[in-house]
This record gives structure tokens, C-alpha cells and sequence, in this order.
């Protein structure tokens, strides 16, 4: 919590003002019942006219200066929470493109959503608190006591005994709730992550009849997180009748005991002064409400808290090698590679020895779960190897900067990203104020030009995001555009043609061959038509390389290949 209270630095001179203009507008309010008090006692009971008069001309100006610096005071109030939650949002997504896999997966998509929104705006919420309150609610407690206890102490002490009953409830409410707020928080986040699977998968629950099984986890989620909710809801609300129960009751007992000790003239108490003590009594019954939903409301700050600090304390990326101006030379080799994933009982990859070179067209074939995106993930250092090492010409990542590893590999991973914008952005992004020249060299070798032309807007048609007006194919090429348009010694495509039909695939790959003349293209495939034309063929099963060569040479020596290849072709040797 301290550690994240400390974006509110920035902010403190706004932070002051605020808390010196609402401090101002408390001491108008505990200025006006003396004032009414002087009106009853020295204007009502003696008559005096003209002191009434000036005497509301007073409570009036005091007012009007009350309302225009409370005023001011919530003007910058909201300044500093809008600016303290835009930057906290600004950390958590920041933090979030630097996190490794296994954190974001540990994590999940669904909680770093909540997180950078919920959680969020729990926090402004304190930081609106510590505003506006974190003075003025002291001042309003000690000020009205003080001053009730000016005109009489004796009826001040009935307030002082009813206090100490209202924050022993509030204490013992604000330990049974958070545990409620943390379990609702959890459930907030299932809720995105099944209206998440939903969304994506939609499809499939239709065809497959399954509405009302996802209906039914959805409402799981939802009553689990209500319940929760609702019981923290209902503690809470236990506060205001309590608190004003107290209130109505101390203020019967002060007049009873008020009317009573001035008829017997146990004290010189006046009418006027009663009137005072009540109107501090509420002031001060107020002031301990709003003590009372502050600590009340702190569990679920701590839990928004810890949530989001999970977050910032994540290690992401520790790239603490410099970056260089390195340009690679194509060659690639794995040195007794192993990986496995947090977690799991085997490897991914296991023992891999394999080696590219320079301007080798590689293709890299396996089964689903086979180990194929694993490797290219240990290429572009998303992931670092077990065991073993990875070498770019000779120097293992290890040594080398994860960003000057990226910057000499252009790539399309196995899931298309289409991102909202026109197809002249989605392409320019693989290489930022790229000519028009040249976008319209990666889409034609893209195989796109066809598509855009059919287009009224040409490269400049809206795409929406995840390229949902796109066909799969269309998606794909424009990600291969992307990449293509970005001038990298290596290549990757990670099972990146399986939506094309295989006329297209071959004209596109045709065309690739030229324009990335020389440079190592890695082809990550499970189709054996996208393999069968490469330098050298590497197969993958169960996380181990079984087999590596050319077409001919592994139909002969590699079993594995050859079930693919016979699957595919029914056996047909070509």
C-alpha cells in the first residue's frame, strides 16, 4: 500500500490546497451552531432584533465561504484521484508488457484486467479519501468535542461514552469483511475469464449445445462473487442505523438532562447552549460515520492493494545486458536445449541439437504439443532455456540482449494479431515509417494485392480489432506482410500458411524466396506440402528432435515423418 500511496507525490502541492480549502469549509461548519447558539440566547431571548440580523448576515457569509472551499476543495480532490489512477493504470500495463509468460499465466488475463480497472479505481477512491478526509474528518471529531465541551462538559460526556461503542463495531466489521472482499475480487475475475472463453469461442458453444453449461459457470461466478458482496454489504450497513440510533439517542438524553438541570438550576446551561451541543453532537457523530466507512472500507483497499502490487513486484524481463547494434548473421544452433515449463512433470524440449545456416530455408514439422512453438519461443528469448544454450553466430542469448536479439528476427506467430486501425497501420507496424513503396512490396508478396484492390478504401480500409471482418487467410497475410516488410536477417513463421489454400501458399512462398534472398526463413509447420521444399527438414515428437534432412532422406530414415507424410497424402510418395 505505502509503496504504491507514493505515486501521490507528484500531487502533493494539489494534495495541501485541497486539504487547506476543505479544512476551511469544516471550520465554517463548526463556527455556525456557536453563532445559532448566540441567536437564540442573545437575540430570540432578549428580542433583539438587530442581532439576529447581524448574526445571519454572519452564518451567511461563513456559508457562502464554507460552499465555494468545499467547492474548490473537490475541484482538486478529483484532479489528483483522475491523475493517481491514470498513472497507476499506466504501471500496471506497462509492468504487464514486461512480464515473462509463466507470470502473466500465473496471474491470467482475467485478473490483470481487473487489476488495471477495478482494483484501480478502488485506489482513487483512497486517494479521494486522504484528500478530502484525512484532516478535515479530525478536525470536524476534535473541534466538535472541543467545542461541546466549552459550553457544557457534562452534556458532552453523554457523546463520549456512545463514540468508543460505534468504533468497536466498526474494527470488528472491518476484520470480517475482507476476507469477503477477496473472495468477490477472485470471483470478478472468473467472470471476465469465462465471458472471455465465451466470446472467443462462441462458435464452438453453439455447435456443440453447450449455452447452457457456460450459463450456468457464469452464474456461478456471479452469485458466488454476490453472496460474497452482498454479506460485506449488509456489515456495512449495520454502521449508519447503528451511528444514528447513538446520535438520536444521545441527543434525547442531552435534552432531558439539559431541561432537567436548568429547571432545577444545577447549572447556569442555556437554551442556546443545549441547541450548541446538539448541533456538535451530529457534527461529531458525522465525523465518526465517516471514521467509520474509512476503516470499514480499508480491507477492500488492502485487497486492491496486494493485487496490484502482485503485479508491480512481477521481475518480467530482466534484460540488464546492454543493447547493441548487432546484426546477425543467419546462423542459428542449439546446443543441448532443454525447457520446461513451471509446473509440468517433462520438458518441453528436451536435448535438442539442431544447427541453421546462414540463408538455410528450414522448416521445423511436428504434431500438436510436439515442441515447434516452444523453440521459436526460446529463439526470440520469450522463454530462456533449462539447460543448454541458444547461439546466434556463434554468441549464446545468454550474452546478448533480449531487444538486439528481436530486432535481427522478423516473425509471425502460430495466433494472427490484427490490432483496430487500416491495413497500411496493421502492415507499417513491422517497420515504422515504412514508404508507401514498400507496404505495397510486402502486401503483393503477401498475396494481398488482390483482396485490397476488391476494397473501396483500398490500404486504407478499418480493420476491427483481432480482424474480425478478416477471413482467417486474410489475417494471416497481413501478418506475413508485416513481417515481411521488416528487413531481418531471420525469419520465422510459426505455422503461419496453415490458412491458405496451397496455390496461394506456393506463389507466396515463391515470392518470399526472392525478396528474403540469402537470409535464414524457419518455416514451424504441421502441413508436410509447407516442408517438403526446404533445406533441411526438422522433426519434432514429444518434445525431442527425431529426425532432421531433406524430403527424400527422411522418408527413408525417419518414421515419424513418413505417418505425417502418409496422413497427408495417403501415402503417396512425391
Amino acid at each position: 500500500m505505502r509503496k504504491i500511496l507514493k505515486n501521490l507525490l507528484p500531487y502533493k502541492s494539489k494534495i495541501l490546497l485541497a486539504l487547506l480549502l476543505t479544512t476551511t469549509a469544516t471550520v465554517c461548519d463548526l463556527m455556525l451552531p456557536t453563532i445559532m447558539s448566540n441567536i437564540v440566547d442573545n437575540g430570540i431571548y432578549l428580542s433583539d432584533m438587530d442581532y439576529i440580523k447581524r448574526s445571519c448576515l454572519a452564518m451567511f457569509s461563513i456559508s457562502g465561504l464554507g460552499f465555494l472551499t468545499i467547492v474548490l476543495g473537490q475541484k482538486f480532490t478529483n484532479e489528483v484521484v483522475f491523475s493517481f489512477t491514470a498513472d497507476l493504470r499506466r504501471l500496471v500495463f506497462g509492468k504487464v508488457n514486461s512480464m515473462t509468460f509463466s507470470e502473466m499465466s500465473e496471474l491470467g488475463t482475467a485478473g490483470l484486467v481487473t487489476r488495471s480497472t477495478h482494483d484501480t479505481e478502488t485506489l482513487g477512491w483512497i486517494a479521494g479519501t486522504l484528500c478530502s478526509g484525512i484532516i478535515t474528518i479530525p478536525v470536524l471529531f476534535i473541534g466538535g468535542i472541543a467545542l461541546s465541551l466549552s459550553k457544557d462538559v457534562f452534556l458532552s460526556m453523554i457523546l463520549l461514552c456512545f463514540v468508543p461503542v460505534v468504533f468497536i463495531v466498526v474494527i470488528a466489521i472491518g476484520k470480517k469483511i475482507e476476507p469477503l472482499y477477496r473472495i468477490a475480487d477472485e470471483y470478478i475475475d472468473k467472470q471476465n475469464d469465462i465471458m472471455r472463453e465465451r466470446i472467443r469461442g462462441i462458435r464452438v458453444i453453439r455447435a456443440f449445445g453447450n449455452e447452457e453449461k457456460e450459463h450456468g459457470r457464469m452464474v456461478k461466478a456471479i452469485n458466488t462473487m454476490t453472496v460474497n458482496l452482498i454479506k460485506s454489504n449488509v456489515s456495512m450497513g449495520i454502521i449508519t442505523p447503528l451511528s444514528m440510533f447513538m446520535l438520536n439517542f444521545s441527543i434525547v438524553l442531552i435534552l432531558c438532562i439539559g431541561a432537567f438541570r436548568m429547571e432545577n438550576g444545577i447549572s447556569v446551561v442555556s437554551a442556546g447552549d443545549i441547541f450548541a451541543v446538539i448541533q456538535y453532537v451530529t457534527l461529531v457523530m458525522n465525523s465518526v460515520i465517516s471514521i467509520a466507512y474509512v476503516i470499514v472500507a480499508a480491507p477492500q483497499a488492502k485487497v486492491a492493494a496486494d493485487r496490484i502490487g502482485e503485479v508491480l513486484a512481477a521481475e518480467g524481463f530482466d534484460d540488464k545486458i546492454a543493447e547493441e547494434k548487432l546484426e546477425f548473421s543467419g546462423d542459428i544452433e542449439f546446443d543441448h536445449v532443454s525447457f520446461k515449463y513451471d509446473g509440468a512433470a517433462d520438458p518441453a524440449v528436451d536435448n535438442i541439437c539442431l544447427h541453421i545456416k546462414s540463408g538455410q530455408k528450414v522448416s521445423v514439422i511436428g504434431g500438436t504439443g510436439s515442441g515447434k512453438s516452444t523453440l521459436v519461443s526460446l529463439m526470440l528469448c520469450f522463454r530462456m532455456p533449462t539447460s543448454g544454450q541458444v547461439l546466434f553466430g556463434g554468441r549464446s542469448t545468454e550474452t546478448i540482449s533480449h531487444r538486439t536479439v528481436r530486432k535481427n528476427i522478423s516473425c509471425v506467430l502460430q495466433n494472427s494479431s490484427i490490432y483496430s486501425g487500416t491495413i497500411k497501420e496493421n502492415i507499417e507496424m513491422g517497420k515504422p515509417g515504412a514508404t508507401e513503396d514498400e507496404i505495397r512490396e510486402a502486401a503483393d508478396i503477401a498475396e494481398l494485392s488482390s483482396f485490397i484492390e476488391t476494397l473501396e478504401k483500398g490500404f486504407d480500409h478499418e480493420l476491427n480489432q483481432s480482424g474480425k471482418n478478416l477471413s482467417g487467410g486474410q489475417k494471416q497475410r497481413i501478418s506475413i506482410a508485416r513481417a515481411i516488410i521488416k528487413d531481418a536477417p531471420i525469419y520465422i513463421f510459426d505455422d503461419s500458411f496453415s490458412a491458405l489454400d496451397f496455390l496461394t501458399e506456393s506463389k507466396l512462398r515463391k515470392k518470399l524466396s526472392e525478396k528474403a534472398k540469402d537470409r535464414t526463413q524457419i518455416v514451424v509447420t504441421q502441413r508436410v506440402t509447407s516442408a517438403m521444399n526446404s533445406d533441411i527438414i526438422f522433426v519434432m515428437n514429444n518434445g525431442k528432435l527425431v529426425g532432421s534432412g531433406k524430403h527424400s532422406e527422411l522418408l527413408e530414415n525417419c518414421e515419424i515423418y513418413r505417418e505425417i507424410y502418409a496422413s497427408q497424402t495417403g501415402g503417396e510418395r512425391r
